[in-house]
Formats: structure tokens, C-alpha cells, sequence
């Protein structure tokens, strides 16, 4: 009896001197996987808040603001919990000094408007990281539906209103250099696309600039062809 207990503990001390080795690397391949998941979401999110600050205030609604660095904060905790230390997270004090403020409306706000193409190339990237982010963002954060699609229509809403400056600037320029029929077909574009974010409220506003400057442009033509009709 006594020999046969021998033997099963010898038996079973020896599938555990084997199975040791596969069950060290099988931990040290879950440290190196986790590692590089929270690397990759450590790098994402440095990105995402890069995009947000490349983004005019005159784009980015406060609320969508807000969302995004209460979602970030949220991160930098994930990731201090898991003793990850990487530059995104050092900013963590900046992040809840700018949630703070605007919290509070103290942030100075900086609305500067399209003036290239190379700019509205830039915002587009950078919305559409966004929008990325956002559509993953319910699984990863626990957003619901509704808040996540507030938010994606929001952010498509500014690129649709940085194209729209930029069309402005456009007919702008045309208008200085007497191509009135070019710049009237710039400003009937920026209104369609206006219109195609009407669930914005601010939009209407929009809307309603366009009209107006398609009107002007409308008066001037209308005039000029009259004047050339008479002669």
C-alpha cells in the first residue's frame, strides 16, 4: 500500500515537473498579450486625444468634448490599475484640469474656420478616427446606443460645417474676382450639405446665413442679366 502511494506521488510530481515549463510560458504569453493590448489602447487613445485637439471648437460640440475626455480618463484609470505607465498617461492631470473647465465654461475657446483644402483633408482624418473610436467605444465603455449615435451625428456634423466654410471662403474668393455664377454655385452646395445635417440645431442657423448670401449673389445676377436684356 505504502509503495503504491509512493509511486502515485512520484507519478504526479513528475506531470507536474512537466506541465511546469508549458504552464510558465502560457503565463508569460498572457503578460506579453496583455502588455500589447494595453499598449495598443494606450497609443489609440493618445490618438484620439491628438484628434481632439487638432479639431476648431467651432467643429467639436462641448458635449461631444466632454464625452471623449471623461472617456480617456476613464482609460488612463484602467491603465494605472494595471501599473501600465506610458506618456499618454501623464496626462492625466491636463486631461481633468480641461474637463474641469469645461465643466464650468472657463476653456478659451478657439474657433478658427477652414481656410485650405489641406485643412479640411486634416479634420476629416482626424473625425474619422473619431467615428472609429466612437462605434467601439459601446462595447469597451459601456455607452448606450443612443448616447454613441448623439455623438457620431454631432461629429459628422462638423465635418459637414468645415466643408461648408471652406465652400464659403471658396465663393468668396470667387466673388472678389467677378465669377459670380461660380461662387453662387458654391454656396447652393454648402447649403446641401447643410441641409443633410438638419437634426442639428445650429444648422438651421447655417441654413439661414446661406439663403441669405444665395440671395445676394441671386439679386446681382438677376440684375445684370436684366441691364444686358435691355441693351
Amino acid at each position: 500500500m505504502k509503495l503504491s502511494m509512493l509511486i502515485l506521488v512520484a507519478v504526479i510530481f513528475l506531470a507536474v515537473l512537466c506541465l511546469l515549463p508549458a504552464f510558465f510560458r502560457w503565463r508569460r504569453h498572457q503578460r506579453e498579450l496583455k502588455k500589447k493590448l494595453l499598449s495598443r489602447l494606450s497609443n489609440r487613445s493618445d490618438r484620439l486625444l491628438y484628434s481632439l485637439e487638432m479639431i476648431s471648437d467651432r467643429y467639436m460640440a462641448r458635449d461631444t468634448k466632454i464625452f471623449l475626455i471623461e472617456y480617456l480618463l476613464s482609460v488612463i484609470t484602467q491603465l494605472v490599475t494595471s501599473n501600465y505607465k506610458s506618456e499618454f498617461v501623464s496626462k492625466q492631470a491636463d486631461l481633468l484640469r480641461l474637463l474641469t473647465e469645461l465643466k464650468l465654461g472657463r476653456q478659451v475657446t478657439a474657433k478658427d474656420r477652414v481656410v485650405s483644402q489641406e485643412q479640411l483633408d486634416q479634420i476629416q482624418n482626424s473625425l474619422q478616427f473619431m467615428l472609429r473610436e466612437l462605434r467601439s467605444m459601446g462595447e469597451s465603455y459601456g455607452a448606450s446606443r443612443v448616447i454613441i449615435r448623439h455623438h457620431i451625428v454631432l461629429i459628422r456634423y462638423a465635418h459637414a460645417l468645415a466643408y461648408r466654410d471652406l465652400l464659403v471662403r471658396q465663393a468668396r474668393l470667387d466673388l472678389d474676382n467677378d465669377k459670380k455664377n461660380r461662387a453662387l454655385e458654391k454656396y447652393r452646395i454648402a447649403l446641401s450639405v447643410m441641409e443633410k445635417n438638419a437634426s442639428v440645431s445650429s444648422s438651421k442657423r447655417e441654413m439661414a446665413r446661406l439663403q441669405s448670401m444665395i440671395q445676394e449673389v441671386e439679386k446681382v445676377l438677376f440684375s445684370k442679366n436684366n441691364k444686358a436684356e435691355l441693351k
